[in-house]
């Protein structure tokens, strides 16, 4: 009990500090939001490529330029307006060329390329629908939105799991989730919408239910992702940064997944 309590207590006090801190940076927005998210995107994919590492070689410099590509491939093609896959194109050249020639080790090369696709794309993609919802209108009360509906999943998640979890649901993916937690942040979605609906926004009340309790299932479905990563690399957290919680990743890992599909249902039916 007291081991518990006192991992409750970390994650609380990380909370407690991180959250002015990510609201005023929201306010701010502009150039002070993109580089913060630019440098959690950088800190992830570090977290990501030392875990990939364990048995791979992805490309790590020419990985954070297509991260970064991804990120504010919007901002890019509007300063250069040429054809948007030119950079893509000369970056995914770079990438083949580096492990065709100035890789050593030529037995993965194929996998290798697919993993420095893929982790710009699941970090440096997934997370500009971040940097899109702030840019809409209203977008700074739609991205507090976006993410504390996928925060509030994760922490009633873990809350209820902790507690009251029994059921594994998946024991040979992620041992630690459960029946009890899932429905705990399915709750956690449902609360950030009603409690936006009442102190916000109340003329777009049932969508914001309804959209918290859909970030609430994409962010599961993202937290148990990264959970199959960790699993077939034998890691149990992405990183150290963040006490309580793990690494960077750790934290953006369900936000990767509600971000895009939360930017969708804002810009058609909000």
């Amino acid at each position: 009990m007291g081991e518990k309590f006192e991992k409750i207590k970390i994650r609380t006090l990380t909370i407690v500090i991180g959250i002015p801190i990510v609201l005023y940076i929201i306010h701010i927005g502009g150039m002070v939001f993109n580089l913060t998210i630019a440098i959690f995107a950088i800190i992830a994919l570090i977290e990501l490529h030392n875990i990939f590492k364990k048995k791979y070689n992805p490309s790590f410099l020419l990985g954070i330029l297509l991260t970064l590509f991804f990120l504010f491939k919007r901002y890019l093609l509007e300063l250069f307006p040429i054809n948007n896959n030119l950079f893509f194109t000369i970056l995914l050249l770079l990438i083949f060329a580096e492990h065709s020639v100035g890789n050593s080790n030529k037995k993965n090369m194929v996998i290798n390329i697919g993993i420095t696709l893929f982790i710009a794309i699941y970090i440096g993609h997934f997370l500009s629908f971040l940097v899109d919802i702030r840019n809409l209108p209203n977008g700074k009360i739609f991205i507090i939105f976006s993410l504390f509906a996928t925060w509030m999943n994760d922490t009633f998640a873990y809350l209820f799991g902790v507690n009251f979890g029994k059921k594994h649901i998946f024991p040979n993916i992620s041992p630690n989730k459960t029946l009890e937690g899932s429905i705990g942040g399915l709750l956690g979605g449902l609360f950030c919408g009603i409690l936006f609906y009442i102190l916000i926004v109340p003329s777009k009340g049932f969508m914001l239910i309804i959209f918290g309790l859909i970030a609430a299932i994409c962010g599961q479905a993202g937290d148990l992702f990264e959970s199959i990563i960790k699993r077939n690399f034998n890691v149990k957290d992405s990183g150290t940064i963040l006490p309580g919680h793990g690494g960077i990743l750790d934290c953006m890992d369900s936000i990767l997944f509600s971000a895009p599909v939360l930017y969708f249902l804002l810009t058609y039916f909000i």
